[in-house]
Order: structure tokens, then sequence, then C-alpha cells
């Protein structure tokens, strides 16, 4: 009976687990749901549910398969920050990516700081960043830093659970923005000009190595053999790029459409454009380096409206544009990404009339996303896309985005890539060169289409633009008020 790489992916809403053989063909999976917490600016989750729906997915795999796990490779939500003790258990609930309440901290940055973080690492602080929940906290709950062991990432604290040993790795590592570019060394100046004690900063093992084994715990949780050896992992994203196995072909940008829309060109040579600074972010893979544009939103905001008019509003959206509707939705719902990067932003809705139907909104949001999309792809200079994720199950949205992308299009057959390049790489620590997948489906936009999308376009960008500067002047006004005294003197 042949050996099996088991990956593991905690996302944002699910945890998936695949079982991966040496030729790179996924021969099981399952996943597991879990939910998150959410308020205005605050975007957690308790990582004992990412435990639980971890055990739950790797326990609905065949017994067969699963004792003949060889390796355990992880993978999870990037930029999510578990604050854990010396056991490697969470002592408050995970912080997202998409939480926007560190926008103040990192506005507070002195320039100077700031100015060395951009330098050092090419990115432009901002709430996605894991440094922003960690300024947030320092300010906020400064007793839970001081009391942490460590601090990681979703799969950083799953691994942990895994194996009882606590660190982390360069590509969550380094969206704090306090890791040095090649991605083993912490920039321990910086972290205290920054206000934080580097104390709890975790331990640093390659991507790709060995970190120990699954624990007898573990064992009885997971029903995994005991001791099989577990790989310190990589973020969801990076391991996207491995899982989908087409991106190093020139001109291609990857596109996983999950609960953040995310697009990712590999950077063989690590050289990242200066004119993406601020707009796109930089991070390390194992082998060289990727660019990444975030929606922030996405899957976000098509759950959202699943859960107000259920799934049958999304399967009936029609797929052609209606240029004459006056219908726009604008799908910030947790703020904006690539290109501006505006946490004040929110979801907007334009022409609403009596006779709109839910048919009709999920189109507009299918559209929004994928104007957004289009942006960010013109952006990273792609050719064609890769379209991969759970998204790729709702028909409707990967036709209306191949169309707006205007780009040839291939949708990966196997939607969970994350945690296919998880196993991949783990194969790649025992030393099996294990191959990509190969199953793909073409699409082509439809010309016929191409000038009503012009016009669906237009009309998107200047609801867009008058829906900005609101939420703009806002927040300025909420910034104006709280830099008043009591007395109201500033």
């Amino acid at each position: 009976m042949s050996e099996l790489a088991l990956g593991v992916d905690v996302g944002t809403t699910s945890t998936k687990a695949v079982l991966v053989d040496r030729d790179g063909v996924v021969v099981a999976s399952a996943s597991a749901r879990h939910g998150l917490r959410k308020g205005p600016g605050v975007v957690e989750a308790d990582p004992e549910q990412w435990w639980r729906s971890t055990r739950t997915a790797i326990g609905k795999l065949d017994p067969d398969q699963r004792s003949r796990t060889a390796v355990v490779g992880v993978s999870g939500n990037m930029s999510s920050l578990v604050v854990m003790d010396e056991d490697g258990r969470a002592v408050r609930p995970a912080i997202l990516l998409a939480d926007t309440r560190g926008e103040a901290e990192i506005a507070a940055l002195p320039p100077a700081v700031r100015a060395r973080i951009e330098d050092s690492g090419h990115n432009v602080p901002g709430t996605v960043f894991t440094l922003a929940k960690l300024l947030w906290l320092a300010r906020n709950e400064p007793a839970t830093l001081t009391a942490a062991a460590t601090f990681g990432a979703a799969k950083d604290f799953v691994r942990a659970r895994l194996t009882g040993v606590l660190g982390s790795e360069p590509t969550d590592a380094y969206n704090t923005l306090l890791l040095d570019r090649g991605g083993m060394t912490w920039h321990t100046e910086l972290i205290r000009e920054c206000g934080l004690d580097s104390a709890p900063f975790p331990a640093l093992s390659e991507s790709d190595a060995l970190v120990g084994g699954v624990s007898v715990s573990a064992a009885a949780d997971t029903g995994l053999p005991e001791g099989v050896p577990v790989q310190a992992g990589l973020g969801d994203m990076a391991a996207a790029m491995l899982g989908a196995g087409d991106t190093e072909q020139d001109g291609s940008v990857l596109v996983s459409l999950g609960t953040s829309i995310t697009a990712l060109v590999r950077l063989p040579d690590q050289e990242f454009d200066p004119a993406w600074r601020g707009r796109l972010t930089y991070h390390p893979l194992p082998g060289g380096a990727f660019a990444l544009a975030s929606l922030i939103t996405g899957g976000l905001a098509i759950n959202w409206l699943r859960s107000l008019a259920g799934e049958q509003v999304l399967r009936e959206a029609p797929d052609e544009p209606d240029p004459d509707s006056p219908l726009v939705f604008l799908p910030h719902l947790a703020g904006a990404g690539t290109p501006e990067f505006l946490p004040a932003a929110r979801g907007s809705v334009f022409g609403i009339e009596p006779g709109t139907s839910g048919p009709e909104l999920a189109r507009a949001l299918f559209e929004g996303t994928a104007f957004e999309l289009a942006m960010a792809v013109r952006l990273a200079g792609g050719r064609r896309v890769l379209l991969s994720g759970g998204g790729t199950h709702l028909p409707v949205w990967v036709r209306v985005i191949t169309d707006v992308l205007d780009l040839p299009a291939r949708v990966v057959d196997e939607p969970e890539v994350s945690a296919t390049g998880a196993a991949r790489l783990a194969w790649r620590a025992l030393g099996v060169r294990c191959p990509a997948p190969t199953g793909y489906r073409e699409l082509r936009p439809r010309p016929e289409f191409r000038a009503a999308w012009r016009a669906r376009s237009a009309r998107y960008a200047r609801a867009r633009e008058a829906a900005f500067a609101h939420y703009l002047k806002e927040s300025a006004d909420e910034q104006k008020e709280g830099s008043l005294d009591s007395h109201g003197h500033r």
C-alpha cells in the first residue's frame, strides 16, 4: 500500500484536509466548517474551533488511507494573529486579516519607523498585516501580550496542537512586517521602535522543515499515526501557488475565490515592481517570492447575501450583463483592499428599485467583485488567469469574472489548492518531488458582451468614486471628533 501526504488548510470559514500520493494525485478530501465573530471593525475566530474542525475534517477521511500518512503539511489563513500560552493554547480569540481595529495604531507609527518598514520589506504598513493586530493588542490589551509565550498564524496554532511544538515560518511571519527580506531573522531594533516586546516573537523554521511529530494526544484526536512527521507549513496563499501548479508560466495570475479574493503573481527573481508599493504586497515563497493583490472581501460578501436570501438566489443570477440596469453593488463589507487599501470603506448598493429581484442583486455582487478583481489583475500585468478556490463552484460568478477580465482563464479542477500545496511541500520535506496537478477547465471571454460589460464597468466606477468619497469624509469626521477632549478642545 502506497504512502500518502496529508495537507491541512485552516481557512477563514472551514478547514480542508486532503491526502495526496507521490504522483500528486488527490486520493481523498474532506472539510469541516467553523465560524467567525464579527462586529464593527472586528473579524475574529475561536482557535479551538479551528482545532475541532481540523479533527473533524481529518476524521472524515478513510481510516485505512489515514493510517498510510507518511508526512503532514499545514497551511492557513494569512495575517491571522493567535496569541498562545506555553502549551500552545490560545489566550484570546484570533484576530483575522479583515479586522480593521489597528488602523489608528498604524497611522500613529513615527514616519521614520514607517519608512524603515517599507524599505526593509517592500510593504506599506496597513491593517491587513499582523503588525496592525499586534499594535492594537499592545495598546488595548497589553496584559495579553505581556503574558503570552508566543504568537503565530492559524496554521501555527494547529501545528502546535498536532505536535506540541511552538513556532512559525517565513511566509506567515513576514506579515508582521518585522522580518528581514531573507525571512529568517527578526528585526529586533525595529520591533522595539514599534513599541513592542520581542519576547513573544516566535522561533522560526524554514517552511519545508520537519519540526516535530504527531503527539500521542493528537493521534488519539485525529486517528493519525503517532509520530508521523509534521512540516512547518506555510500561509494559505503561498500554499495555493504550490497547489495550483501552473503559476510559473509567464503572465499567469492565480486568482483565489475565497472569503477574501486574492490575485497572486509569482516573482521567480524576487524583484518587486516599485509601482506596486502600497497597492500589491510582497511575500516570500519557498524558492522565490510572490506579489499579492487582496480584495479583503469576496466570498465574505457572497456568504452574507447567501445568509439573507439563500443559495438559490446565487444560482439563479443572470450571467449576461444588462447595460441599462441602475443596480451597482460595491462588495467592501470589511473595507477595500488593492489598490487603495481603504479600511473605512463599506459595502454599498446603488439603484435598488421596487422590482429589483434577488438574482439581480446577486449578479450585481458578482459584477462588483469582478470589477475590483480586474483592477488588481491589470495592475499585476496578467495575460491569463488561473481560477481556484471554493467560489469556482458558482458557475455564474466564474462566467462573469472571465468576461469582465476579458482574458483566457483556466479553472482548477481541484478546488482545495492550499491544502494540496501544503501536501506537496510536505512531500518535498521527505525528498519526494511531487508533481503538480494538471486538471483544468478552459474558459474564454464572450466577445459579444464586451461593450455591455464596459458600460457596466463605467457605471460601477462612478458609484465607487461617490461611495469612497462618502466613507473617506465619514472617517475624517470621526478622527476629528476623536481628537477633541472632554471640553470640546483639540
